[in-house]
């Protein structure tokens, strides 16, 4: 089987194979002019000379850019490829997939320019309803870009305010998220999120909230894409459930186990927390996700999991991605779960959350002065307690949010437990 051509950003660095032994693996082969001289922090991307890199975390870092449950299941079906067929989806689906890691197909040819075309309302509209009865990312049969995660979604460009759908292995620019029946209010609740985020100084990227015939859909600017000169740039990006090594085919991995919290093969805050800290300059970013930490406990979100929190590897270093998917889920009547992702200073029941479990769980990271902790929790809690009050959530997101947001930080800044609020 012809070897994957492995890029990242526009350098050609290795290729890929199948495993000639487990179908959920592939092996990766560096091209001998790369040194490992890119900003990668994985270790299946460590170059050892005369070594392959280790195939278990090279196929737990690829695997890891590809969607999950019912979404891979479907994107794999239309291709003729099972599920765990990681070679077969990454020909399939490599082409653009987060951050600025490609795989190209080695009949590709040496002038490939990317092809798009522009979207009618009305197309859009099907493309999003496509993505929800089908679970296939509205994907069109030549398409070779996919996305982690569960919820259904449209992969799109945006050039000169118009929405164009991308081809082959083009570029997307923007996720187009529609509203589920089951859940309608949920992309309200993180529209609303991404604008607390963004007042609260925790996000950049821009989102709005649109409708195509009579979908309502959120379309989010991708953080790890940028346009210049009419060109679609890419920033190298991973989730932490990659840069921890977890099973790529593990839907339940990205989440601590809260019957077994230390179980091998889980995240956990802390660990999260001790590998920012390994990196260059790592100070900064283990205080970033310190404040993420904090804004996801004070707004209720109890998914924000080791694939909900990323890296960027820059030129000139590697930092924690703005806040992303951060949704306040702790408000859907009849699906609340209080237990949190990842625990917090060894407490997962988000009532039980205190300023001091914050502290604990900070300092066990090893990484942060103690006396610089008290100042984060602080200015955090401040802005997300202004944020509330200078922006108005969307009249058809959940009820109440406001008001339960300004009980967390209220309670939270006390020095209280937050506990559950008296009706």
């Amino acid at each position: 089987m012809e070897p994957l051509d492995l890029y990242l950003h526009d350098r050609r660095i290795g290729e890929v194979r199948r495993d000639a032994r487990a179908k959920h693996r592939v092996t990766i082969e560096w091209d001998p002019e790369y040194q490992g001289d890119a900003p990668t922090l994985t270790e299946s991307f460590g170059v050892i000379p005369g070594r392959a890199p280790d195939t278990e975390l090279a196929s737990n870092f690829l695997g890891g850019y590809t969607p999950e449950g019912n979404q891979r299941t479907a994107l794999a079906a239309k291709r003729g490829v099972e599920p765990d067929d990681l070679y077969g989806i990454l020909s399939e689906f490599g082409g653009s997939i987060a951050g600025a890691v490609t795989l190209r197909r080695t009949e590709e040819m040496p002038d490939y320019h990317p092809d798009y075309d522009e979207l009618a309302e009305r197309t859009v509209a099907s493309r999003l309803q496509q993505a929800i009865d089908e679970h296939d990312l509205g994907a069109r049969d030549d398409s070779r870009s996919m996305l982690p995660g569960f919820q259904p979604k449209l992969l799109v460009a945006r050039f000169d305010d118009v929405w164009l759908e991308p081809h082959g292995r083009a570029h997307s620019t923007h996720i187009l998220k529609p509203q589920l029946q089951s859940r309608p209010e949920a992309i309200f609740n993180e529209f609303y999120s991404h604008e607390l985020a963004r007042h609260a100084g925790l996000s950049k990227f821009q989102s709005a909230m649109r409708r195509a015939g009579t979908i309502n859909y959120l379309a989010i600017e991708r953080f790890d894409r940028q346009i210049v000169d009419g060109r679609v740039i890419l920033h190298h990006q991973e989730d932490l459930a990659q840069a921890l090594g977890l099973d790529w085919r593990n839907g339940d991995a990205k989440f601590q186990d809260h019957r077994q919290p230390s179980r091998k093969g889980r995240p956990s805050a802390r660990l999260i927390g001790e590998l920012l800290g390994s990196i260059p300059g790592g100070g900064r970013a283990a205080e970033d996700w310190l404040r993420q930490l904090v804004y996801h406990v004070a707004i209720g979100n109890n998914d924000a999991h080791a694939k909900n929190v990323a890296l960027l590897h820059l030129a000139n270093g590697t930092q924690l991605t703005e806040i992303y998917d951060a949704v306040p889920n702790l408000f859907q009547e009849g699906r609340i779960d209080w237990n949190l992702a990842l625990s917090v200073g060894g407490i997962f029941d988000h009532r039980r959350i205190s300023v001091e479990a914050l502290t604990d769980e900070a300092l066990s990271w090893g990484v942060l002065p103690r006396q610089r902790i008290p100042a984060i929790l602080e200015e955090t809690l401040a802005a997300v307690e202004e944020a509330v009050r200078a922006i108005t959530p969307p009249t058809l997101a959940s009820k109440g949010m406001p008001e339960r947001i300004e009980w967390n930080v209220s309670r939270l800044r006390s020095g209280a437990e937050i506990s559950k609020p008296k009706k």
